[in-house]
């Protein structure tokens, strides 16, 4: 038996405000968490990037990855579970926080996820045309599987958000068993016993299928701040396990379920991605992998012992990166409906479609934003410049890895400054409260935040090998996040002088904490 539920919602006026109605129950918002975090798309690609600097121990920085993310989760847990909304950080940071907060805090985390949404439909038009290279022989550029995943998004998700999720978590299931299997294959062969790579190289660890240095970096060979900076890979693969909470207000008892999902989501992604940078490791051979692993994009697919199960993991990887970009086009549309609804964004952003009830104009709006991001970034930038961010790949896919690359980097630090805000906001509001069990989350989400800025920011400034270069692409990514806020202050200013009246009642259409 289902239950029609309606929140009744007033503005300051007294008028009727847009609602949803409340169809999903946990296993949904469980899908929404884990399909933006797309662990498939994030243990065949991500772990590649933390791979760079972390090598061989790589599994370090995703296990102190996922201690960071669970105290940013625990916030998010709080927040959640006596505030029901679907602004989700922006009205955390306003209840936490103040209206300032919350309106640079808000616009920074939909900015991040227009970014992050943008890559990955590129990496879902890089790994599904490797896949069909694999399997068929065919070279068919990467765009037109990236136009595809925007007909699928829109077909999904702006008809009906139930229909949508139940996609996401029948996938999720297939697409994790995939690479749980491919990683238990790996792990059990063990360590070869030359370079994959080379095809030369004598590997110290040959044939073993347990080797501690992976979780130790000195014996790995690889210095902390390499960890530290793999780290900073590592939390962004967990992002969108708070992306449930945008779904508050449409979800079933969501002060019990949003917190269950956002924890929850971290501790499997966190089990699983330790799984598949272990297996990655061992695949390379612990030591050898802080060489051979930054050379090799592929990751656990490069690994796979034939083309069948490496076909799996790219298929996996492709419809991972596919259903994360529906679930960061539901979670930034409807930050964008909150901050609509309240007025502080145009209120056409704020409306739902009469008939379907999800927030067709701020989807729109999100499509056309990706949109104009793919096609600048391939565009503007030069071709020689794509194919070195590529890792000197030139072929049909260059420009989606370049893009994949390129808005991924550039999104990072943008979310964990919002993470970094929300540890300060729990702390206030605990403090404020009285409450200690926010004052030690957002305490240890505040450290974590900081050590994941510091660690994805240090290489724009710090050559790799002393009196190397810095690409241009890595010079820009802070200056693209500090672009990011500067806009956020300036509109928060704005807003406050032209709009006082939507800015003295943001978030108090939400339920009080």
């Amino acid at each position: 038996m289902s239950i029609d539920i309606g929140i009744k919602m007033t503005d300051l006026s007294g008028q009727h405000v847009h609602e949803f109605q409340k169809k999903l129950g946990l296993p949904d918002v469980i899908a929404q968490s884990l399909s933006v975090i797309a662990p498939a798309m994030s243990g065949a690609f991500l772990t590649y990037l933390a791979a760079t600097k972390a090598g061989g121990a790589t599994p370090v920085s995703f296990l102190l990855g996922a201690l960071g993310m669970l105290c940013v989760g625990s916030v998010v847990a709080l927040f959640a579970g006596s505030l029901s909304s679907s602004g989700s950080m922006y009205t955390y940071l306003s209840k936490g926080g103040n209206r300032a907060t919350g309106f640079i805090g808000g616009w920074a985390y939909v900015s991040a996820y227009l970014i992050f949404g943008s890559g990955v439909l590129s990496g879902f038009g890089f790994f599904i045309a490797q896949l069909v290279e694999m399997l068929s022989g065919a070279e068919i550029d990467w765009y037109w599987f990236t136009l595809l995943g925007i007909v699928i998004i829109a077909a999904l998700n702006f008809f009906n958000i139930a229909v949508s999720t139940k996609n996401q978590l029948i996938f999720l299931v297939v697409s994790m068993a995939v690479m749980i299997i491919v990683s238990a294959i790996v792990i059990g062969i063990g360590s070869p016993d030359v370079s994959v790579v080379d095809g030369e190289t004598r590997v110290d660890s040959a044939g073993q299928s347990w080797d501690f240095a992976a979780f130790w970096p000195p014996a790995a060979g690889v210095p902390w701040i390499g960890v530290f900076f793999g780290m900073s890979f590592a939390m962004l693969s967990f992002v969108g396990s708070e992306s449930s909470a945008a779904l508050s207000e449409e979800t079933r008892d969501s002060k019990r379920n949003i917190p269950r999902a956002v924890l929850g989501s971290i501790l499997v992604a966190g089990i699983f991605y330790l799984v598949v940078s272990y297996a990655t490791s061992i695949g390379f051979g612990v030591e050898q992998a802080k060489i051979d692993w930054p050379s090799s994009a592929t990751g656990l697919a490069g690994l796979a012992p034939n083309t069948l199960t490496a076909a799996l993991v790219l298929a996996a990887a492709g419809g991972a990166s596919l259903f994360c970009a529906l679930g960061l086009h539901t979670a930034s549309s409807r930050v964008l409906f909150a901050m609509g609804r309240e007025g502080v964004l145009p209120k056409k952003l704020g409306r739902l479609h009469p008939h379907w009830n999800t927030p067709w104009n701020s989807m729109i709006f999100v499509v056309v934003v990706w949109i104009l991001l793919i096609g600048g970034s391939v565009l503007i930038v030069s071709r020689a410049a794509q194919v070195e961010l590529a890792g000197g790949l030139d072929d049909y896919v260059t420009g989606g890895v370049f893009v994949f690359t390129l808005l991924l980097n550039f999104g990072t630090p943008v979310v964990m400054f919002v993470y970094l805000m929300l540890g300060i906001a729990g702390i206030v509001h605990g403090f404020r409260n009285k409450l200690p069990k926010f004052i030690a989350a957002g305490f240890g989400a505040s450290v974590f935040a900081v050590v994941a800025i510091f660690g994805g920011l240090y290489f724009s400034f710090v050559p790799e090998e002393p009196g190397g270069t810095i690409l241009m692409a890595s010079r820009l990514i802070p200056w693209v996040g500090m672009l990011i806020v500067i806009i956020g202050c300036i509109l928060a200013i704005w807003t406050k002088r032209k709009r006082a009246q939507a800015w003295e009642g943001m978030g108090r259409v939400f339920d009080d904490l």
